[in-house]
């Protein structure tokens, strides 16, 4: 039991540490409301660009603001 709990365990790291490596090489994806029909100038999640800041970039960037404000 031990084993499979140790394998699920490195399955989750390996998966984290992949999406955070993908989220430092390429932090923008492309938005999931205006991507089935192209770019849409009214789209309010991106604003029209048909690009969206990644879910793991978005928290990177908030923890690194809290760290700076939290150190002045």
């Amino acid at each position: 039991m031990s084993t499979v709990i140790l394998l699920l365990g490195l399955c989750l790291l390996a998966v984290t540490l992949c999406y955070l490596g993908r989220c430092l090489i390429s932090p923008w994806g492309t938005c999931r409301r205006c991507a089935p029909r192209g770019k849409n100038r009214t789209c309010r999640a991106c604003n029209g660009t048909g690009m969206r800041p990644r879910l793991g970039w978005q928290l990177f960037v908030h923890f690194r603001r809290l760290h700076r404000d939290g150190t002045r």
